[in-house]
């Protein structure tokens, strides 16, 4: 499962999503979603998804500030969540913009493809 939370809906933001997509489209048991919070709006992901038709869902958070378990850094314009099998976290990232999130796409989809094995131990 991969969580991204962004606080902006950007063509930087798309990549990442893309990065992920990737991932997911050779393992479907994958979960994947974007989540909207600090202000995104449904038409900030409609416009990125009548673009870029992705397979990763894309949604905004119920609360302003997402989900209060997660302790988003109000700095992060993007959080990442990898986990793997079983719930566990298996890595996350906290970027502080858009453009960084997309320049470390790889390192999160190599952390998908990684914690994706994790579930084979």
């Amino acid at each position: 499962m991969v969580i991204i939370f962004t606080q902006k809906a950007d063509e930087n933001l798309a990549g990442l999503v893309k990065a992920v997509d990737e991932v997911q489209k050779n393992n479907e048991k994958l979960g994947t979603v974007v989540v909207g919070v600090s202000g995104v709006e449904p038409a900030d992901f409609e416009k990125l998804q009548s673009t870029h038709k992705f397979t990763t869902p894309l949604t905004i958070a119920e609360a302003k500030d997402g989900p209060q378990r997660y302790k988003l850094n109000k700095d992060a314009a993007v959080t990442v969540v990898v986990y793997k099998a079983g719930g566990m976290v298996h890595q996350n990232f906290a970027f502080k913009d858009t453009k960084s999130a997309l320049e470390k796409a790889k390192d999160v989809a190599a952390a998908t493809t990684e914690a994706l094995k994790e579930k084979d131990k």
